[in-house]
């Protein structure tokens, strides 16, 4: 990646951070033009296949996705120790490629089926590597945070996308914007250098002072005298001769671990039984016949998660996150819980003919508003504040891909209860209302508070406690260099 000499290292990882969110944008964009896209599978008179699909041959469409990112999410944790972030984020972006060739070429439901895995695996690994990436090229924790809220932004505004040319844009045009976004990351995002923390599992030193200065922003020869630089690079050495020596920070206790495991489950899996993507997915039977015309009703769903994202990146990054994410979950939960209160009785309710019409979507709109403000980034957040290095990537690794086929059996349950849509519908919201619930009051006596504190602050109060006689040593925490005494 060519770039100005005086192009600040806080820009630079910007930029890469940027870049990176490409491939979140593009699963969102796959997943927008999924509704649109099915009733074309289903039309006789429009559909761009060699055969018509039944309903029930769609319905997997959204369930294959999912299914798919489970798949991807098991592995990418090992893979991202084993060959770094940055390489298997590249291979996310060919396998999205593919994903976009196998709908524009493809001619039977099958092809159709293995876009979504193909893009499917991409999202599941790019989703926990992405904030691995962020967190190990970031030159502080405060650094990483404001770039990893970006992650749900980008998201968002590729489902808006999504909605918006899948209802209104040609169905070839849609794949060939999809295949431009793939085909920009997979080309330009190859000049960005991998993590210097992965240099540093390997002991390549070289490699590693290569990748500080260009994440630091470190051009000339003059500016590596630079305090700054040259004491993170001591603490890399520092870190780099005790893992040559076999020396490492004190074993991770019993109970340490298993709060550890219960954080990053609970946040990740909460996040995703919110109730995102099933109401997206299905806003068209949670709606009915309320709203506007059914196109409008999905992107202005949308726009809500585009809105609540926005403010999480501007003001998220400020707020205590205990506090964010306990007041978001439980406000998400008051539109849903009204909305069930409203399927179940609203027929005896004297509202009015205006809030009878719009009032479900506005409460749709506001939940999916607080998910995307607090629940949905800070799993991503808090779990990398947390989670000390050498344990997060395999833990979030595994929380995320059992989120995705919880996912994936909400979806395709939902199929199931289609008939009797007033009992199912109610019952779905009540178990979004009981995730968001459940998640904010939980985190209050779990969770420790992350933002501005030291990790060894936060791993005292997590539980970790060293033993006597191990060694001082710099040591890899988060992501980033922090000295154990």
């Amino acid at each position: 990646m060519c770039l100005p000499n005086r192009v600040s290292g806080s820009a630079i990882q910007s930029l890469t951070t940027a870049i990176g969110n490409l491939i979140c944008f593009n699963f969102g964009l796959m997943f927008g033009i999924t509704p649109a896209h099915m009733t074309l599978y289903e039309s006789e008179a429009l559909t761009p296949l060699n055969t018509v699909t039944d309903p029930a041959g769609t319905a997997w469409l959204t369930g294959y996705l999912f299914l798919s990112a489970a798949l991807g999410a098991i592995f990418s944790g090992c893979l991202a120790l084993r060959i770094g972030p940055k390489s298997v984020l590249l291979c996310c972006g060919l396998l999205q490629i593919f994903g976009w060739f196998s709908i524009h070429f493809g001619f039977d439901i099958v092809h159709i089926y293995a876009s979504r895995m193909f893009g499917g695996v991409a999202a599941g690994a790019a989703f926990v590597v992405l904030p691995i990436f962020i967190n190990e090229i970031a030159e502080t924790r405060e650094k990483a945070a404001r770039l990893t809220f970006t992650i749900e932004l980008w998201r968002t505004l590729g489902i808006l996308l999504g909605f918006v040319v899948g209802f209104y844009v040609s169905y070839d045009h849609v794949n060939i914007v999809g295949c431009i976004l793939s085909c920009a990351f997979s080309l330009v995002f190859p000049f960005a250098q991998e993590s210097p923390h992965y240099y540093l599992r390997k002991g390549n030193l070289a490699s590693l002072e290569k990748s500080l200065r260009w994440y630091r922003g470190i051009r000339d020869l003059d500016d590596r005298d630079q305090p700054e630089y040259l004491n993170e690079l001591a603490e890399f050495k520092a870190e780099m001769k005790g893992q040559s020596q076999g020396i490492g920070s004190a074993p991770y206790s019993h109970s340490y671990v298993v709060r550890l495991i219960c954080v990053s489950f609970l946040l990740t899996i909460c996040g995703k039984l919110s109730g995102v993507f099933v109401e997206l997915n299905y806003a068209a039977d949670f709606l009915g016949r309320t709203g506007y015309s059914t196109e409008l009703n999905y992107v202005l769903l949308a726009a809500a998660q585009c809105v609540g994202a926005l403010f999480a990146r501007l003001i998220g990054p400020q707020l205590p996150r205990k506090l964010l994410l306990c007041l978001s979950s439980l406000l998400a939960a008051v539109p849903v819980i009204t909305l069930a209160l409203f399927k179940q009785f609203g027929s005896s309710w004297s509202l009015g003919i205006w809030c009878e019409r719009y009032l479900p979507i506005v409460l749709l709109a506001a939940q999916l508003f607080f998910v995307s403000f607090g629940l949905y980034p800070l799993a991503a957040v808090v779990s990398s504040e947390v989670l000390p290095t050498k344990l997060h990537d395999l833990l979030y690794s595994l929380a995320s891909s059992v989120s995705w086929l919880l996912l994936f059996g909400m979806i395709e349950a939902f199929n199931a209860v289609k008939s009797t849509l007033g009992p199912g519908l109610v019952l779905y919201l009540w178990v979004f209302a009981a995730a968001s619930i459940f998640v904010g009051l939980i985190s209050l006596p779990l969770l420790p508070e992350t933002r501005n504190r030291r990790p060894s602050a936060v791993q005292r109060e997590m539980g970790y406690v060293r033993q006597e006689g191990v060694a001082k040593v710099a040591s890899a925490i988060n992501g980033h260099i922090s000295t154990h005494i």
